[in-house]
């Protein structure tokens, strides 16, 4: 619906047009009469409009609108330029109380919260960001990475992957970082920075522990064996002291065992990752490991078969990856029923290789899946004491793994067996000359 200020311009024009044709008709030129009163009013129409741009730009620069009116269509105009001003301002009003909650609330974190534009200059930080690496107000503008200068951590936000957080150990105060950066926006990143130096020392003391009680615990155990067998040769042992006796070794073994996990577990996790540029045969490595296992198997006579690419090498730590495959193939025979068939398989895949260990065994329920590779972690307790399991073979193999930058995979179904997956990245994977591929298949005939 048209408003009154348009209505009155319309007919405000037709009445000049109309008066200066109808005296140029009466002056025997219509034209004339006609240009005349369509250029008159075109000149007061630009007069009243520069007169509006005038009204803007003053409006533009005072803090309100200026207090002489216009009239007409043009009133109307600046009436709805003033209702688009006030708009503006009661939205912007409201965006400033929302920024200024948001960061009254990130301000009572105790973790450190940074804003980076798309330029990786810093906007804004919170209070515990200001404390931990003592940024000022001149920082505001600046490049973190030209404030936060760890090269791990350079490199960690120059890659623009934060899939996985960032530790870092800052030397100048002993402290131990958790970086987690959220790209939003245009290119704006948010970095989120967590003093984890409690948990971190808790770790090391865990780990400590149990590696110091593990080491304390092998003599007197050893010296407890030796005894025990012992008297278990000993002819003069009573019939009724024999199974006892029998039990005892048992126990002794199985506490050996958890004993040697412990600290392999406890190596895996302290020791430094040294790089290997050497290539593993994984042919031989495996059927070095299949061997073993027959010889567990023993009577039980599970059905043993090996497949694969020949030329198939990784680099790697060799005692590291044996240890992995080991436990996966001891586990396929523990919770296998005698007899059954236990598959190792190894390939080139795309984007690497891969090390599967299949079993027709009593299989796992998939809300276990999640959790098997937690230290002691047992899906049937009854079975696993059984089998003789310490609960830290799949520990250790996930552990391995993290040391490979290789992932597992697990598929199960219950009464179904199981198939567990080692997958290793590209950058690990070499062929074997075929001289050095000869000589494997040679070995294993």
């Amino acid at each position: 619906m048209l408003r009154s200020g348009f209505k009155a311009e319309v007919w405000r024009c037709l009445g000049v047009v109309a008066v200066c044709s109808l005296a140029g008709l009466i002056g025997g030129n219509f034209a004339v009469g006609l240009a005349v009163g369509c250029g008159g009013y075109l000149c007061w129409l630009f007069v009243h409009i520069y007169q509006l741009e005038e009204w803007i730009n003053r409006t533009r620069r005072a803090s309100a609108p200026p207090k002489e009116e216009l009239r007409g269509v043009w009133a109307d105009i600046s009436y709805d330029v003033q209702l688009l001003l006030a708009r503006h301002e009661k939205e912007k009003l409201r965006l400033q109380a929302v920024v200024h909650r948001v960061q009254e609330m990130t301000t009572a974190l105790t973790d450190a919260v940074i804003l980076v534009d798309r330029r990786s200059n810093m906007e804004w930080w919170n209070k515990a960001a200001e404390q931990l690496f003592d940024f000022r107000d001149i920082d505001q503008g600046h490049k973190l990475t030209n404030l936060i200068r760890h090269p791990k951590f350079i490199h960690y936000f120059d890659l623009k992957s934060y899939a996985n957080p960032l530790e870092l150990t800052m030397w100048r105060k002993d402290q131990h970082l958790e970086f987690q950066v959220h790209i939003f926006g245009d290119g704006e990143r948010l970095v989120i920075v967590r003093d984890i130096t409690r948990l971190f020392k808790l770790e090391q003391m865990r780990r400590d522990f149990v590696a110091n009680v593990s080491h304390e615990l092998r003599t007197p155990l050893t010296v407890i064996r030796g005894y025990l067998e012992t008297l278990a040769d000993s002819p003069q042992l009573p019939q009724a002291w024999q199974k006892m006796v029998s039990q005892m070794e048992q126990q002794t073994q199985r506490m050996t065992l958890l004993i040697n996990d412990l600290i392999t577990l406890t190596k895996l996790e302290t020791d430094q990752k040294e790089p290997s540029t050497t290539p593993i045969s994984i042919a031989h490595l495996i059927d070095s490991v299949i061997s073993d296992a027959r010889t567990l198997s023993g009577s039980q006579q599970h059905e043993l078969v090996t497949s694969g690419d020949r030329d198939l090498a990784l680099t790697g730590n060799e005692r590291e990856l044996r240890s992995a495959i080991s436990n996966l193939v001891v586990n396929a025979i523990n919770y296998s029923p005698p007899g059954s068939r236990v598959e190792v398989s190894y390939q080139h895949e795309i984007g690497g290789a891969r090390i599967s260990v299949r079993d027709q065994g009593i299989g796992i329920d998939p809300k276990h899946i999640p959790r098997i590779t937690e230290r002691f972690y047992r899906v049937d307790a009854s079975r696993s004491v059984a089998s003789g399991g310490t609960g830290l073979g799949l520990a250790i193999v996930k552990h391995v793994l993290l040391r490979h930058n290789a992932e597992l995979r697990v598929v199960s179904r219950l009464g179904k067996g199981s198939e567990f997956s080692c997958h290793f990245p590209q950058s690990m994977v070499v062929r074997l000359p075929p001289e050095q591929t000869q000589d494997s298949a040679t070995r294993r005939s």
